[in-house]
């Protein structure tokens, strides 16, 4: 069997990878988590600002921390990348991450009557899958295509949609 048939060796051991990273994304996010959460409460439930303005304000402290700690500790970020070329693009992707999470407040709250502090809660469970989808494509895709495929693979892969790790 060839590493690159499924149920190969290579094959369980990238999905042990990939299990791993996630794991990973998931208590660097709980981290940042942590903080976005914490800010809305403390805006919203002391400061009494607007439930939508307090998301804003948290979901960006946090948007500068968790990328930070996921280029430490999730993902593997490649030499030779352009780093602020790399930093637009998560805040472009990011930008999408806000308006998802802040339409789904918005809907939990205005229209399904949730309260302002679950609402957070279920906009935030939703945006996490885009947000490991959404990073990994772009860390790892962006150092692939400066070390090219020769070197990992990743760049081919990555490029049809499917997944390294």
């Amino acid at each position: 069997m060839t590493a690159e048939e499924p149920g190969s060796r290579s094959d369980g051991r990238s999905h042990r990878h990939l299990a791993w990273q996630f794991a990973r994304f998931l208590i660097v996010g709980g981290a940042s988590f942590a903080v976005d959460y914490g800010i809305f409460f403390v805006l919203f439930h002391f400061f009494d600002v607007q439930y939508i303005v307090a998301s804003t304000i948290s979901f960006s402290v946090s948007l500068v921390l968790n990328y930070f700690l996921t280029l430490k500790f999730v993902f593997e970020a490649k030499p030779g990348r352009n780093i602020a070329l790399e930093f637009a693009l998560y805040i472009g992707l990011n930008i999408i991450a806000l308006g998802l999470n802040q339409l789904i407040l918005f809907l939990t709250v205005d229209l399904l009557g949730v309260s302002p502090l679950i609402g957070k809660l279920i906009a935030t469970a939703v945006v996490l899958v885009y947000n490991f989808i959404s990073r990994k494509l772009l860390i790892e895709r962006m150092g692939a295509a400066r070390t090219g495929p020769a070197s990992s693979g990743d760049a081919d892969t990555l490029s049809k949609g499917g997944s390294t790790s």
